[in-house]
């Protein structure tokens, strides 16, 4: 005979509370390590602001060297050029923009409400942080007489680094749960080719300077670590919506 027991509902709501999304429960726990990665990820891209601003001749000549070399490399190669132009637009600022509001609602129709909520604001504040880098930079793009691709507003720093970053990092948080064995470990390994591969894309097309790339990676690795520590920090009644982990028991 098969019964169904309902616990005490005070203590169902005590044990569950805050637990809406698997990742909920652990990050108190890597509390520490988040902000570790916050302030290694925040030492590049302040760094590089602050040396861009000031046109420190170092990095400029650098930055020109790597693109002088990255367009004659790409400039007798159409055909890959061409690809690369269509790998970095499928992974690009607005495409990864949609994924990963997609995500937010799907974080959203499964209740993992909180979750939802911090990955629509990890996108509003991770574009928030570029616009405004880039409007108060106001660094011009890489200029050649024959360009390979095509870039629109200031370089510094790359939108599609940044967005590849924080896109692939909500759909990681949103699927890793739902993965068990090899799957997870593959699921890193895809996400990082895909960040890696789309902010090289920029700097072979001429369309960024190096230092625009890792500006754009380190502030979206920044804004992830930092949102999730804030998130960690919402007390019980900011989940109160959350769908719970298990609200009965069933035994034989």
């Amino acid at each position: 005979m098969i019964s169904v027991s309902t616990p005490d509902p005070d203590r169902t709501d005590a044990a569950n509370r805050g637990r809406a999304h698997p990742n909920a429960t652990p990050l108190p726990a890597r509390r520490r390590a988040l902000t570790v990665v916050m302030a290694v990820a925040a030492a590049p891209v302040l760094t590089l602001w602050a040396l861009v601003v000031a046109q420190w001749d170092p990095l400029v000549s650098l930055d020109r060297e790597i693109a002088t070399s990255l367009y004659a490399f790409m400039r007798p190669l159409p055909e890959a050029a061409h690809l690369t132009e269509v790998w970095t637009e499928t992974f690009g600022t607005w495409s990864m923009r949609v994924v990963s509001l997609l995500a937010a609602c799907w974080l959203l129709l499964r209740r993992w409400i909180s979750a939802a909520a911090w990955a629509a604001t990890t996108v509003f504040l991770a574009n928030l942080f570029g616009l405004f880098l880039k409007l108060t930079v106001d660094r011009s793009r890489p200029e050649f007489a024959d360009p390979i691709g095509t870039g629109v507003g200031p370089s510094f720093p790359s939108g599609h680094a940044l967005m590849a970053v924080v896109g692939t990092g909500i759909v990681l948080f949103a699927t890793l749960p739902l993965l068990r064995g090899r799957a997870r470990p593959l699921a890193w390994g895809v996400a990082v080719v895909i960040v890696l591969s789309t902010a090289l894309s920029r700097p072979l097309l001429a369309v960024h300077w190096t230092s625009d790339i890792v500006a754009g990676v380190s502030l979206g690795v920044f804004t992830l670590a930092g949102t999730l520590l804030l998130w960690s920090f919402l007390p019980p009644i900011a989940r109160r919506w959350d769908r719970p982990a298990n609200t009965s028991a069933v035994r034989a």
